[in-house]
């Protein structure tokens, strides 16, 4: 972690796994699994007195109020903008019938839909990288060094380290992200940021601990799960 007064650090921490059929799209909002985490690794990375973000969503909220008695947060903000795309009328369907409106292309190599595929009532990734730059635009717009613990979902690390290395989105929506894995992004002052290479830095994506379960679904992890 970073102390310099010209640095803040973002970790953004994808939520724990999530009830859902197997082989099915998760539902629109559904809880996290009901059951001990061993957290001890993920706490080991996250820094105490922390500013939080958290998704509005119930998983996200759910996943926060497991780690923050761990890590004592300065304050909490709620912010729709950390929210996870949204599957619409695809959300709690088998894959196999998505599979089936979608399989004729355009397809993806690393990705179950490509960064423009919106489904029916639903959001495209495009369409979320553009609502979490608009939220690290913020960030940077009232810099303070102060270090962020982001609670949030995998479309939402994706988007994000896509803004953070001016990646397009068609390149950035196919990274996986564990659940409970932290992607830690370091934010220059931009009054300080003036040489090449943008105010931004991607730091890392790392893997956290969520107690050995295994997530039982083969949905793939650009699903939103």
């Amino acid at each position: 972690m970073t102390t310099h007064p010209e640095t803040a650090d973002i970790f953004l921490v994808r939520h724990a796994p999530v009830v859902k059929k197997p082989g099915h799209v998760p539902p629109s909002d559904p809880p996290i699994i009901d059951q001990p985490y061993a957290l001890e690794t993920i706490t080991s990375m996250l820094p105490s007195d922390a500013e939080w973000h958290v998704s509005p969503l119930h998983r996200t909220r759910q996943t926060a109020a497991l780690l923050m008695p761990h890590l004592d947060p300065a304050a909490i903000h709620e912010d729709s903008r950390l929210a996870e795309m949204e599957f619409g009328a695809w959300a709690d369907r088998p894959v196999s019938d998505v599979w089936n409106e979608i399989k004729d292309g355009p397809l993806h190599n690393w990705s179950f839909v490509t960064a423009d595929t919106t489904p029916p009532d639903g959001g495209s990734f495009i369409d979320l990288v553009t609502q979490v730059r608009g939220w690290m635009d913020d960030l940077a717009a009232s810099f303070t060094p102060t270090p962020r613990i982001v609670v949030t979902h995998g479309g939402v690390i994706r988007a994000a380290i896509s803004v953070a290395l001016a990646a397009q989105p068609e390149h950035a929506v196919g990274i996986p992200v564990p659940h409970f894995g932290v992607a830690r992004l370091c934010l220059m002052d931009p009054a300080r940021a003036t040489a090449t290479g943008g105010n931004w830095l991607f730091a890392g994506l790392f893997a956290g601990l969520h107690a050995g379960l295994s997530d039982p679904s083969p949905v793939p992890d650009q699903s939103g799960a």
